[in-house]
């Protein structure tokens, strides 16, 4: 069914209008990057996160580890630091806050 639904509202578009998107779909998906962590402090109760956007974090969401890459969901999206931005030394005081005010489910 989630196959067939796209199909059979393209079939009911006009050709330009298919055409339009067509090309319009790679130029999006050409422009798309994944947001990424400049700057990281650690507060007594909050974490700070800039990035293209400045965040504070209470307690995190969801964070994804995963060998040296670390995603983590906030409000405003997800974020995504890299083995290349930090060493792990570093980054050992954020893991440890992220654990520890982890919400429990």
């Amino acid at each position: 069914m989630a196959v067939v639904a796209p199909a059979v509202l393209l079939a009911q578009v006009p050709w330009w209008a298919s055409a339009l998107m067509l090309v319009a779909l790679p130029l999006l998906v050409w422009g798309w990057r994944p947001a990424q962590l400049a700057q990281m402090e650690l507060h007594e109760q909050r974490l700070t996160l800039i990035g293209r956007h400045w965040q504070e974090l209470e307690s995190p969401r969801r964070v994804l580890r995963a060998g040296p890459w670390m995603a983590i969901q906030t409000p405003k999206g997800w974020l995504h630091l890299f083995d290349d931005q930090a060493p792990r030394e570093q980054l050992q005081p954020f893991y440890q806050w992220l654990w520890t005010n982890r919400k429990s489910n």
